[in-house]
Protein backbone atom coordinates (compact mmCIF):
# COMPACT_ATOMS: atom_id res chain seq x y z
CA UNK A 1 0.00 0.00 0.00
CA UNK A 2 1.22 3.55 -0.57
CA UNK A 3 1.78 5.93 2.35
CA UNK A 4 -0.63 8.41 0.38
CA UNK A 5 -3.76 6.39 -0.02
CA UNK A 6 -6.83 7.46 1.66
CA UNK A 7 -10.15 6.11 2.87
CA UNK A 8 -12.35 5.84 0.21
CA UNK A 9 -15.77 6.31 -0.01
CA UNK A 10 -15.85 9.28 2.95
CA UNK A 11 -19.47 10.25 3.15
CA UNK A 12 -20.54 13.87 1.86
CA UNK A 13 -20.06 16.55 4.70
CA UNK A 14 -24.01 18.28 5.84
CA UNK A 15 -21.83 21.55 6.70
CA UNK A 16 -18.92 23.06 4.65
CA UNK A 17 -18.64 25.99 6.30
CA UNK A 18 -15.09 27.01 7.17
CA UNK A 19 -13.79 27.91 10.40
CA UNK A 20 -12.20 31.08 10.85
CA UNK A 21 -8.43 29.01 11.84
CA UNK A 22 -9.64 27.25 8.67
CA UNK A 23 -9.83 30.32 7.05
CA UNK A 24 -6.94 31.86 8.22
CA UNK A 25 -4.66 28.64 6.84
CA UNK A 26 -6.44 29.51 3.22
CA UNK A 27 -5.57 33.57 3.87
CA UNK A 28 -1.99 32.56 5.09
CA UNK A 29 -0.57 30.11 2.31
CA UNK A 30 -1.86 32.88 -0.44
CA UNK A 31 0.58 35.64 1.18
CA UNK A 32 2.81 32.94 1.31
CA UNK A 33 2.64 32.47 -2.16
CA UNK A 34 2.53 36.13 -2.70
CA UNK A 35 5.71 36.75 -0.84
CA UNK A 36 7.49 33.63 -2.23
CA UNK A 37 6.91 34.74 -5.83
CA UNK A 38 7.69 37.94 -5.17
CA UNK A 39 4.49 39.38 -6.39
CA UNK A 40 4.72 41.88 -4.06
CA UNK A 41 6.62 43.42 -0.98
CA UNK A 42 4.73 43.57 2.13
CA UNK A 43 5.76 46.17 4.54
CA UNK A 44 6.09 45.48 8.50
CA UNK A 45 3.58 47.88 8.92
CA UNK A 46 -0.03 47.82 7.16
CA UNK A 47 -2.56 50.53 7.46
CA UNK A 48 -6.01 51.00 5.80
CA UNK A 49 -7.17 47.66 4.00
CA UNK A 50 -3.99 46.04 4.27
CA UNK A 51 -4.38 45.60 8.13
CA UNK A 52 -6.63 42.78 7.06
CA UNK A 53 -3.90 41.02 6.43
CA UNK A 54 -2.03 41.39 9.53
CA UNK A 55 -3.08 38.40 11.18
CA UNK A 56 -2.37 36.04 8.23
CA UNK A 57 1.05 37.79 8.26
CA UNK A 58 1.26 37.27 12.35
CA UNK A 59 0.23 33.69 11.71
CA UNK A 60 3.20 32.89 9.47
CA UNK A 61 5.32 34.97 11.36
CA UNK A 62 4.79 32.58 14.20
CA UNK A 63 5.18 29.65 11.95
CA UNK A 64 9.00 30.97 11.06
CA UNK A 65 8.06 30.75 7.59
CA UNK A 66 8.68 34.56 6.85
CA UNK A 67 11.42 37.33 8.34
CA UNK A 68 11.80 40.76 8.34
CA UNK A 69 14.61 42.17 6.21
CA UNK A 70 15.73 45.66 5.47
CA UNK A 71 17.08 45.08 2.24
CA UNK A 72 15.23 45.43 -1.09
CA UNK A 73 14.93 46.07 -4.61
CA UNK A 74 13.63 49.97 -5.51
CA UNK A 75 10.03 49.13 -6.70
CA UNK A 76 6.38 49.56 -5.34
CA UNK A 77 5.00 48.15 -2.02
CA UNK A 78 1.78 47.49 -2.75
CA UNK A 79 0.97 50.73 -4.20
CA UNK A 80 3.27 53.28 -2.54
CA UNK A 81 7.19 53.57 -3.82
CA UNK A 82 9.65 52.72 -1.53
CA UNK A 83 12.67 55.63 -1.04
CA UNK A 84 9.56 57.99 -0.77
CA UNK A 85 7.94 56.76 2.31
CA UNK A 86 8.82 55.18 5.89
CA UNK A 87 9.36 51.68 4.68
CA UNK A 88 11.98 50.31 6.16
CA UNK A 89 11.69 46.35 6.91
CA UNK A 90 9.51 44.10 4.48
CA UNK A 91 8.93 40.44 4.64
CA UNK A 92 10.99 37.91 3.58
CA UNK A 93 9.57 34.07 2.58
CA UNK A 94 12.42 31.11 4.68
CA UNK A 95 13.71 28.36 2.32
CA UNK A 96 10.76 26.02 4.34
CA UNK A 97 8.06 28.79 3.05
CA UNK A 98 9.64 27.94 -0.58
CA UNK A 99 9.01 24.34 -0.20
CA UNK A 100 5.63 24.64 1.18
CA UNK A 101 4.21 27.00 -1.65
CA UNK A 102 6.19 24.76 -4.66
CA UNK A 103 4.46 21.35 -2.61
CA UNK A 104 1.13 23.05 -3.33
CA UNK A 105 1.92 24.25 -6.52
CA UNK A 106 3.08 20.61 -7.42
CA UNK A 107 -0.90 19.30 -5.75
CA UNK A 108 -2.71 21.98 -7.95
CA UNK A 109 -0.99 20.90 -10.99
CA UNK A 110 -1.46 17.14 -10.27
CA UNK A 111 -4.96 17.94 -9.31
CA UNK A 112 -6.09 19.44 -12.74
CA UNK A 113 -4.29 16.52 -14.48
CA UNK A 114 -5.68 14.06 -12.55
CA UNK A 115 -9.18 15.42 -12.06
CA UNK A 116 -9.89 18.20 -14.64
CA UNK A 117 -11.35 14.78 -16.91
CA UNK A 118 -14.39 14.51 -14.67
CA UNK A 119 -15.32 18.05 -15.17
CA UNK A 120 -17.20 17.02 -18.26
CA UNK A 121 -18.99 14.16 -18.04
CA UNK A 122 -22.56 13.13 -19.24
CA UNK A 123 -23.86 10.69 -16.93
CA UNK A 124 -26.66 9.74 -19.30
CA UNK A 125 -24.21 7.76 -21.80
CA UNK A 126 -21.10 7.91 -19.61
CA UNK A 127 -18.99 9.19 -21.89
CA UNK A 128 -16.03 12.05 -21.42
CA UNK A 129 -15.93 14.81 -23.20
CA UNK A 130 -11.63 15.01 -22.51
CA UNK A 131 -11.98 11.65 -25.06
CA UNK A 132 -12.88 13.71 -28.06
CA UNK A 133 -9.48 16.40 -27.10
CA UNK A 134 -7.04 15.74 -29.88
CA UNK A 135 -9.58 14.73 -32.35
CA UNK A 136 -10.92 18.49 -31.60
CA UNK A 137 -7.55 20.08 -31.20
CA UNK A 138 -6.55 18.75 -35.05
CA UNK A 139 -9.42 20.38 -36.79
CA UNK A 140 -8.78 24.13 -38.43
CA UNK A 141 -10.16 25.52 -35.47
CA UNK A 142 -8.79 23.77 -33.04
CA UNK A 143 -9.24 25.29 -29.71
CA UNK A 144 -12.48 26.91 -30.78
CA UNK A 145 -14.18 23.51 -31.46
CA UNK A 146 -13.01 21.81 -28.32
CA UNK A 147 -14.40 25.00 -25.77
CA UNK A 148 -17.51 24.92 -28.11
CA UNK A 149 -17.94 21.14 -27.64
CA UNK A 150 -17.59 21.85 -23.83
CA UNK A 151 -19.90 23.68 -24.38
CA UNK A 152 -23.18 22.09 -24.07
CA UNK A 153 -25.94 21.36 -21.44
CA UNK A 154 -25.56 17.50 -21.78
CA UNK A 155 -21.89 17.86 -19.29
CA UNK A 156 -22.03 17.70 -15.44
CA UNK A 157 -18.94 18.70 -13.24
CA UNK A 158 -18.10 15.14 -11.26
CA UNK A 159 -14.64 17.05 -9.57
CA UNK A 160 -15.95 17.45 -6.28
CA UNK A 161 -18.23 14.25 -5.93
CA UNK A 162 -14.65 12.32 -7.25
CA UNK A 163 -12.94 14.20 -4.55
CA UNK A 164 -14.93 13.72 -1.63
CA UNK A 165 -14.94 10.13 -2.64
CA UNK A 166 -11.58 9.86 -2.68
CA UNK A 167 -11.15 11.98 0.41
CA UNK A 168 -9.93 15.23 -0.96
CA UNK A 169 -11.09 18.43 -0.02
CA UNK A 170 -13.01 19.91 -2.69
CA UNK A 171 -12.23 23.36 -0.89
CA UNK A 172 -8.89 23.65 -1.43
CA UNK A 173 -8.85 23.52 -5.33
CA UNK A 174 -12.30 26.11 -5.11
CA UNK A 175 -9.72 27.95 -3.40
CA UNK A 176 -6.88 27.58 -5.64
CA UNK A 177 -9.05 27.82 -9.08
CA UNK A 178 -9.63 31.62 -7.42
CA UNK A 179 -6.62 32.48 -7.43
CA UNK A 180 -5.91 31.25 -10.54
CA UNK A 181 -8.28 33.42 -11.76
CA UNK A 182 -6.79 36.20 -10.08
CA UNK A 183 -9.47 36.99 -8.06
CA UNK A 184 -7.46 38.67 -5.24
CA UNK A 185 -3.99 39.63 -7.40
CA UNK A 186 -2.82 43.02 -5.82
CA UNK A 187 -2.04 45.56 -8.08
CA UNK A 188 0.79 48.06 -7.41
CA UNK A 189 -1.59 50.51 -8.88
CA UNK A 190 -3.95 49.69 -6.31
CA UNK A 191 -3.34 52.30 -3.17
CA UNK A 192 -6.88 51.15 -1.70
CA UNK A 193 -5.93 47.22 -1.43
CA UNK A 194 -8.82 46.21 -2.14
CA UNK A 195 -7.62 42.66 -3.02
CA UNK A 196 -7.07 42.52 1.04
CA UNK A 197 -10.80 43.10 1.40
CA UNK A 198 -11.79 40.85 -0.81
CA UNK A 199 -9.79 37.97 0.62
CA UNK A 200 -10.65 38.63 3.88
CA UNK A 201 -13.54 39.99 4.27
CA UNK A 202 -15.23 39.70 0.89
CA UNK A 203 -17.84 36.90 -0.28
CA UNK A 204 -15.53 34.03 -1.59
CA UNK A 205 -16.35 31.71 1.09
CA UNK A 206 -20.07 32.01 -0.10
CA UNK A 207 -19.26 31.54 -3.04
CA UNK A 208 -17.21 28.08 -2.56
CA UNK A 209 -20.25 26.86 -0.46
CA UNK A 210 -22.87 27.67 -3.50
CA UNK A 211 -20.73 25.55 -5.92
CA UNK A 212 -20.20 22.60 -3.42
CA UNK A 213 -23.98 22.66 -3.01
CA UNK A 214 -24.68 22.48 -6.20
CA UNK A 215 -22.70 19.89 -7.71
CA UNK A 216 -23.94 16.11 -7.24
CA UNK A 217 -23.55 13.65 -4.09
CA UNK A 218 -21.95 10.89 -4.85
CA UNK A 219 -24.17 8.95 -2.16
CA UNK A 220 -27.10 9.94 -4.49
CA UNK A 221 -26.11 8.44 -7.69
CA UNK A 222 -27.19 4.79 -7.29
CA UNK A 223 -30.49 3.36 -5.42
CA UNK A 224 -27.93 2.92 -2.24
CA UNK A 225 -24.80 3.62 -0.94
CA UNK A 226 -23.27 -0.05 -1.99
CA UNK A 227 -24.79 1.14 -5.98
CA UNK A 228 -23.40 4.51 -5.56
CA UNK A 229 -20.11 3.54 -4.60
CA UNK A 230 -20.05 1.02 -7.51
CA UNK A 231 -21.06 3.86 -10.10
CA UNK A 232 -18.08 6.22 -8.41
CA UNK A 233 -15.62 3.83 -8.89
CA UNK A 234 -16.30 2.73 -12.33
CA UNK A 235 -16.56 6.80 -13.26
CA UNK A 236 -12.89 7.02 -11.80
CA UNK A 237 -12.05 3.99 -13.46
CA UNK A 238 -13.26 5.16 -16.92
CA UNK A 239 -11.94 8.89 -16.28
CA UNK A 240 -8.01 7.18 -15.63
CA UNK A 241 -8.53 5.65 -18.98
CA UNK A 242 -9.67 8.35 -20.91
CA UNK A 243 -6.54 10.40 -19.52
CA UNK A 244 -4.18 7.49 -20.26
CA UNK A 245 -5.82 6.97 -23.79
CA UNK A 246 -5.50 10.66 -24.78
CA UNK A 247 -1.59 11.03 -23.63
CA UNK A 248 -0.37 7.81 -26.05
CA UNK A 249 -2.88 9.69 -28.79
CA UNK A 250 -0.82 12.61 -28.39
CA UNK A 251 2.81 11.66 -27.73
CA UNK A 252 2.19 9.11 -30.56
CA UNK A 253 0.80 12.60 -32.53
CA UNK A 254 3.74 14.62 -30.96
CA UNK A 255 6.51 12.50 -32.32
CA UNK A 256 5.54 12.30 -35.91
CA UNK A 257 5.35 15.83 -35.95
CA UNK A 258 7.73 19.01 -35.66
CA UNK A 259 6.98 21.26 -32.54
CA UNK A 260 6.09 24.34 -34.91
CA UNK A 261 3.24 22.46 -36.25
CA UNK A 262 2.44 21.07 -32.98
CA UNK A 263 -1.20 22.43 -31.93
CA UNK A 264 -0.65 20.76 -28.36
CA UNK A 265 2.35 22.16 -27.62
CA UNK A 266 0.55 24.57 -24.57
CA UNK A 267 -0.90 21.68 -23.58
CA UNK A 268 1.71 19.15 -23.15
CA UNK A 269 1.97 19.48 -19.37
CA UNK A 270 -1.23 18.82 -18.49
CA UNK A 271 -2.41 16.01 -21.20
CA UNK A 272 1.38 14.50 -22.36
CA UNK A 273 4.06 15.15 -19.37
CA UNK A 274 3.45 12.59 -17.09
CA UNK A 275 5.24 11.92 -13.29
CA UNK A 276 6.67 9.09 -13.20
CA UNK A 277 4.63 8.50 -9.53
CA UNK A 278 1.49 8.41 -11.61
CA UNK A 279 1.87 5.38 -12.55
CA UNK A 280 -0.06 4.26 -9.74
CA UNK A 281 -2.65 6.56 -9.91
CA UNK A 282 -3.54 4.32 -13.51
CA UNK A 283 -2.77 1.35 -11.82
CA UNK A 284 -5.47 1.89 -9.33
CA UNK A 285 -7.13 5.33 -10.10
CA UNK A 286 -9.67 4.85 -7.30
CA UNK A 287 -6.93 3.34 -4.33
CA UNK A 288 -4.45 6.21 -5.23
CA UNK A 289 -4.57 9.85 -5.74
CA UNK A 290 -1.61 10.90 -7.19
CA UNK A 291 -0.37 13.25 -4.04
CA UNK A 292 2.46 12.92 -1.59
CA UNK A 293 1.16 12.32 1.87
CA UNK A 294 -2.14 14.62 1.29
CA UNK A 295 -2.98 16.74 4.20
CA UNK A 296 -6.16 19.03 3.64
CA UNK A 297 -5.40 22.84 3.99
CA UNK A 298 -7.91 23.24 5.84
CA UNK A 299 -6.70 20.67 9.08
CA UNK A 300 -4.74 22.29 11.78
CA UNK A 301 -2.05 19.53 11.20
CA UNK A 302 -1.28 20.86 7.58
CA UNK A 303 1.47 22.79 9.18
CA UNK A 304 3.09 20.02 11.01
CA UNK A 305 2.91 17.70 8.45
CA UNK A 306 4.33 20.55 6.16
CA UNK A 307 7.23 20.93 7.88
CA UNK A 308 7.77 16.84 8.53
CA UNK A 309 7.88 16.89 4.62
CA UNK A 310 10.59 19.47 4.66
Amino acid sequence: MKDNELEIGQSTPLDWTLSDDEKLNFQSIYLLYLITEGRVLFPNFLAGRLRYVQKGIDFLEDKNLIIQKEEFDEKKVLGFKIGTSDVRYVYEATPEARQIVKSYQKRYKEYIKLYDVYAYVDPEAGKFALSKYKKLMLKENGKEAWWDYLNNERWVDYRVPISIYKGLDPREFIFFSFIAEDRFMPDADDEEHEWAEVLFLGRIWDEMYAILESTPVWEEQGEDREASKEIMEDMIWQGSQVIKSQRKKLNKYIKEQSNTLNPFKDFNELYVEQDPEEEYYFEDPVQYHGMHQYTPLSDPLFWLTAAIII
